[in-house]
Formats: structure tokens, sequence, C-alpha cells
């Protein structure tokens, strides 16, 4: 397996080169992250302001907060700087962790906003995590499918104009090349095991027909809020540095299980992590640190010390009850391994890979 010699990503990464001097495609090009300015941000909360006053709403935005770093620093961003009505809203997906579920009480009651958790019928979610997890080796696909259709349900039940979303450009290439949040993909895989009734899919699902094309027009016609990345429009603090500032403003309390936290939300992400690492040979932080390498917020020295304290590609400590809550057991798992990445695509929404792609055209121009 071979390793760049700028950060520390390996030839299993999906169209990964490298140059003679062995630095990998990504490290050659560096594009340096530039963002969309503060003052594009300040227009997108006053225009919600002007909209939550013209619907006579008691919120501004919807911040959904997981409990980690980066949603709880989108809570502080704002309730704190920039003083917004907020909803905080948690997606309940049957993993978040002791050390979460504390910091979201800690942190909204500091930050002085109201809060509300979202729960499906967890019966179902069980379900849905077992047969995903059986046929494709993810269940955060999955999680994500929730957590995103619950987000939009709560923007329209309280008619909250704008989500406020903690995705950093720090995760920027770090995903599967499976795409693991379309619709159209997952209910195929449902439907092929069998183990789901379509009643139990659409309850899960919530919209059962949304796609990104008809997604996006109820987003711009105020059906839903509309969707914002504030670690896209300001410079970014280091992750040490968020982590300070939220600690001391919000209370919230960072775990000491790894020196980077950005999901110990999650009970399950060691072990998923894990998995996805067997798959496919690599897995989010060796891609987190990359991005933290070139943006010179750590040494490449210091990132392979912390994937060896990650101990990333030993089976986790916890992996027990995570694996009794989705059924499966260590013979299970060699299946599992075994799975070819990218099976489903051909199953994926024509209509989501036509609107990809024109989104890709009109990015480049």
């Amino acid at each position: 397996m071979k390793t760049c010699v700028k950060c520390v990503l390996t030839d299993q990464y999906p169209g990964l080169t490298f140059n003679e001097q062995g630095i990998c495609s990504f490290c050659e090009k560096k594009v340096h992250f530039k963002p969309i300015g503060e003052t594009g941000l300040i227009a997108e909360f006053e225009k919600a302001r002007m909209i939550a006053r013209k619907r006579k709403i008691g919120y501004d935005v919807l911040v959904p907060l997981s409990g980690g770093k980066d949603s709880t620093f989108m809570l502080y961003l704002a309730a704190i700087k920039y003083k917004l009505r907020v909803l905080a809203m948690t997606y309940d997906n049957g993993f978040l962790s002791p050390s979460a579920l504390k910091n979201i009480q800690t942190t909204v009651k500091n930050a002085g906003v109201e809060h509300v958790f979202h729960r499906p019928d967890l019966e179902i979610l069980k379900i849905v995590y077992r047969t995903m997890f059986r046929k494709t080796g993810d269940i955060c696909g999955a999680c994500d499918i929730g957590t995103n259709i619950s987000i939009l349900k709560v923007s329209h039940d309280y008619k909250i104009p704008l989500i406020v979303s903690g995705v950093s450009p720090l995760e920027n290439d770090s995903f599967v090349p499976d795409s693991i949040q379309d619709i159209a993909r997952f209910r195929y895989i449902m439907k092929a095991t069998g183990r789901i009734s379509r009643r139990e899919m659409n309850k899960f699902l919530i919209y059962p027909n949304l796609n990104y094309f008809n997604q996006t027009i109820l987003k711009h016609t105020g059906y839903f809020g509309r969707l914002i990345f504030p670690l896209f429009y300001i410079e970014n603090p280091s992750d040490k540095e968020m982590g300070r500032i939220i600690r001391e403003a919000l209370g919230w309390e960072d775990s000491t299980d790894s020196e980077y936290t950005k999901h110990f939300d999650c009970i399950a992400e060691p072990f998923t992590n894990y998995v996805r690492n067997k798959i496919y040979g690599y897995e989010h932080r060796i891609c987190q640190y990359s991005n933290m390498i070139r943006r010179g917020e750590i040494t490449r020295a210091h990132a392979m010390k912390m994937l060896d304290d990650d101990h990333l590609w030993e089976m986790p400590a916890n992996v027990e009850p995570v694996m009794e809550y989705l059924g499966v057991t260590k013979e299970d798992l060699v299946e599992i391994f075994a799975y070819k990445p990218l099976t489903y695509e051909k199953h994926t929404s024509r209509i989501n890979r036509l609107f990809g792609l024109a989104k890709k055209v009109k990015d480049r121009v």
C-alpha cells in the first residue's frame, strides 16, 4: 500500500494518483480553501430574520445538534455570535453517546435556546440498519437519509426559513464513492431484501419521493428551510480552537478517547469506520487528517501518530453492543467485508445523477 509523502492518503483512495516524488494528486494540486465571506453569511441571516418576522414565527434558524464539535460550534455561531433566534433539534439515531446527550443538554441551556428531539420508529430503524449493513457494510448512509429528512420535516413543521449545518471544508473528499444518501438506491436495497414493508419504508422516509431536484425546489419556495454551511463562509478555526471556543462559551465537554474528536457523538462510529476501512481501504479520519495537514493545522508526523493512537485497523472495544443492535455476528462480517463498492450505483436516482452533473458543470463555469 502506497502512502503519500506529504499527507496520509494511500493508493486505496479511488482515483488517487502519485507523481514521481510520491506526492498524491490532492497534495500536488493543493487548492487552498477560500471562504465565501462573512458578508454573505450575515446577509443569509438577515434574510432569515426578515422571513421569520413576516411569518410571525419564533425562530430565525434551525440548528441540527448532535452534541459533537461542529454542530455545537454552529449553535455558538447562531445563538451567541450572531444573536439569532434558534431552535436546536437532534435526530435520535439510536446510537447517541452519553457524552453527546450530556453536551446537548448543557449547551442548549447555556445558549438559552429551545431544543427538540426527532425520534423515528426505533424498530423500523433497526430493520433499516440491519438490512443496509448486511447488504452494503454501511449504516451511515441510512442514518444520513433519516437525519436529513427529519431536519427538513422540523423546518417545515415550525416554518423555519433557514437550516444551519456544521458540514465543514475539512470533510471534503472524505466520503466513500457509493451514493449512500440516494433515496432510490436505498429503496432498491430495502425492496430487494424483503425485510421491510412499503408502509414501514415510507414511514421512515417521511417524504418517500424526494430527490435533489424537487428538494431544491421545495427549499427555494419556502416549504422547507434553506440549507447553508457557515464554515464555507468564514475562516475556520483549527480543530482545537473550535473546541476551546465552545467549551468556554457553552460548557461543551470534549471526549478523551482520541486527540481528534469530531464524531464521538455516535457510539457506532468506531465500528463503522473499522468496517469501512476493511471494505474501502480508507476511512474518514485518514482523509480529514490529510486535509488538516494541507491546511497547516498539523504535521504529517503528528497525523501518523494520531492514526497509530486511533488503532483504526483493530476491532473497536465497544463492538459487541453495536453488533448486537445490528443483528450481525463475527461470521457475518466475513461476507460483509467482501462487499464490492459501487454495486448499487446503477440503482441510484436518474434525476439525482442529472442534477449532480448539472451542478458540476455550473460549478466549473
